[in-house]
Order: C-alpha cells, then sequence, then structure tokens
C-alpha cells in the first residue's frame, strides 16, 4: 500500500524517511508554486529530537551545539536573571533550515519507496488525484483541502512580526543561546558558529523600517562585536492550534496543526515529537498486522491533541508574563528568578519539558 504526503516541505520529508524505514511506499505532491525557498532560518533542537534525526542520516546532520541558555530583562542588561544548561549534553543543537531540508531532500531522492510527483495542490483536481489512497497527511497550510477542510482554528494574533538575520561578529566561544525580553518583543541571538549567530527579534507593534530594527537590535547587543549584518526575513506571528486534525481519511500535520510563539524556539520540536508519535502508532499497526488507514489519523488526534494544545498554551503564557512584566519594569522576574535560578529541581525539569515536551 501506498501513503500520500501533501507537499514538498521539511516536515514531510522526514516524516517520509520515517516511513522509508518502515518498508511503507510514500508518494509526495509537490507544487513548485508553494515549495520553500532559500532561507536564513535557523531552528534549534533538542538534544533527544536531535537525536532522533540523526538516526535517519547516519550522523551526517551537523549542528552547532549551545551548552547553556541565559534569560535577561529590559532591566537586567548585565546580569541574566536565569539560565539553563545540561551537565555533559547540549541544551540546543542549532542548524540551517536550509541546510535540514537539503539533507533529506538528498536522501528521499536516492529511496526506491518514495516518489516526488508534481501537482497543484490548490486546484481540486487534487482531491481526485488522492482518492485512493488509504491515508493522506497533509501539511500545507495553504492549499485546497487546506482551505476547505483544515480552517475551524483556536487562533489569537500577537500583533507582532519575528525579523530574522544573520550577523558576522568577531571569533569569540560562541555556544550561548540568549533571550533578552526587551519592553519591545523577545530578542533571541542563537549561535551557529564562533564568528556567526542567527537573529530572532519578535517586535511588537506596527510594522517598521528594517533600518529601525537594527537600530534597536544594536541598542541590545552587548555580546559581540558586529563586522556584518546580513539580510532581514520577517513574517507575522500568531498562535493557532487546529481543532480538528482529521477529515475522513486525511491528516492534518506540521504547522497547519499547531503555531507559537517562537520566543522557546519549541514549534519545530513540537513537529518531531508528533513524528515520533505517528511512528509508533504504524508499528503497533504494521506488528498487528492491521491496515494503514484512516484510523491511524484517528490515533495520532487522540494521542495528542491535548499535549500540543497544553504546550502551546504553555509558550504562550510566558510570552505573556514577560510581556506584562516589562509593563512594570520587571517587578516580577526578579524576585521570583532569584529563587527560581538557584532551584535545581525546577530547572530539572524546565530542561526535560523543553527537550522531551509532555510526550514523557
Amino acid at each position: 500500500m501506498k501513503i500520500c504526503l501533501i507537499g514538498l516541505n521539511l516536515t514531510n520529508l522526514i516524516l517520509a524517511k520515517v516511513l522509508e524505514e518502515k518498508k511503507l511506499y510514500v508518494d509526495i505532491y509537490s507544487n513548485k508554486k508553494i515549495q520553500n525557498i532559500k532561507t536564513n532560518r535557523t531552528i534549534a533542537i533538542s538534544s533527544e529530537n536531535f537525536d532522533y534525526l540523526k538516526s535517519f542520516t547516519q550522523s551526517s546532520i551537523m549542528s552547532w551545539k549551545s551548552k547553556e541558555i541565559k534569560i535577561f530583562t529590559e532591566d537586567s542588561k548585565l546580569h541574566e536573571i536565569i539560565n539553563f544548561n545540561k551537565k555533559n549534553k547540549e541544551v540546543f543543537n542549532l542548524i540551517s533550515y536550509s541546510k535540514l531540508n537539503e539533507i533529506f531532500l538528498k536522501k528521499i531522492k536516492k529511496s526506491k519507496y518514495i516518489k516526488i510527483l508534481n501537482s497543484d495542490t490548490c486546484s481540486p483536481l487534487i482531491l481526485k488525484k488522492i482518492k485512493n489512497y488509504e491515508l493522506v497527511i497533509n501539511s500545507e497550510n495553504k492549499n485546497f483541502i487546506s482551505n476547505k477542510f483544515f480552517t475551524n482554528k483556536i487562533k489569537k494574533n500577537y500583533r507582532s512580526r519575528a525579523y530574522t538575520f544573520l550577523i558576522n561578529h568577531r571569533n569569540k566561544n560562541n555556544d550561548l543561546a540568549i533571550q533578552v525580553f526587551t519592553k519591545f518583543g523577545p530578542l533571541a541571538f542563537l549561535p551557529l558558529s564562533n564568528t556567526k549567530t542567527s537573529i530572532v527579534f519578535s517586535y511588537k507593534g506596527r510594522k517598521i523600517d528594517d533600518h529601525k530594527i537594527i537600530n534597536i537590535f544594536k541598542k541590545y547587543n552587548s555580546f559581540y562585536s558586529l563586522t556584518k549584518i546580513g539580510k532581514i526575513e520577517k513574517f507575522s506571528l500568531s498562535f493557532e492550534m487546529l481543532r480538528n486534525y482529521t477529515h475522513n481519511n486525511i491528516l492534518a500535520f506540521g504547522d497547519l496543526l499547531h503555531r507559537i510563539h517562537p520566543l522557546a524556539g519549541q514549534g519545530f520540536n513540537m513537529t518531531i515529537r508528533d513524528i515520533k508519535i505517528i511512528s509508533k502508532i504504524l508499528d503497533n499497526k504494521i506488528s498487528l498486522g492491521l491496515l494503514i488507514d484512516s484510523s491511524v489519523a484517528e490515533d495520532f488526534q487522540n494521542s495528542t491533541k491535548h499535549l500540543n494544545y497544553l504546550y502551546g498554551k504553555a509558550i504562550d503564557a510566558i510570552y505573556e508574563f514577560f510581556r506584562f512584566d516589562n509593563n512594570i519594569k520587571n517587578s516580577i522576574s526578579k524576585p521570583m528568578f532569584k529563587i527560581l535560578n538557584k532551584n535545581s529541581l525546577f530547572k530539572k525539569y524546565s530542561n526535560i519539558l523543553s527537550d522531551k515536551g509532555l510526550n514523557l
């Protein structure tokens, strides 16, 4: 039997590789008009999720390891309010989205189990093309199927835009990830090498030009001696949770299921955890000799929907806390994190939740 994946994106490339390992045949419908283009986006992957991805690529994925995370606020620019690290283990693996996409695309193009089929997924004709599959997984945010069957969402508009760009700087020991909760919004420094760092600035307010964003960024950058600032990419930020993951034999997946604020670097980690869960469901079906059909979609929804919502709302709560705290000059975070920073149990379970999510 064959499984149909809609969308030639990173989520489906990884999912196709997982299905190939189970000797399942996969057709990926690719719309050239909405394929991913080159981006400077950087992904922060938890250590457990990174080990999982490496198992499918014969360890060919090279990342930059962040051994510690430090959190600053508007009123604590010189000393962090809290830090997180693990003994003998990285907190995050940082890798270019485009590079990871390229690695998995090369892998699946060599596979005898996987076919990439060009098709206009925005056309109603896509329904005719997928009608003979027992299971269809749709990971595209905008196509005919998404617009027709998967629009009922819990939504929140942050009225913010993420500005992402790369900076080059003088050589330094660069294994520290930094998050500054500024009065303008969260500003993240994600190291990629000793001379290159990715910046994600979630600016709250009306649109402003790139020049002003750079000036604000420089105001808060006391960590790097800049040599170059790269091209800025930008996108709107929102919280979205799909209310129903399935329609007949079609399962929504990836960003179509959940979109969260990037402040904790957990968006793509949630998707990898979803992939692990659907993989276990498939293993169970195969071991029992059951059909791979719409029941997989139902089982996946029942296993993950509540956990994804709770985890996404927890990230949203962190964002709202620091937004409120900034409005009152960090009068809550200072005394609270002074205590929590010395609490080993709090740090231990914070690291576990960051690494494993709620799927413990």
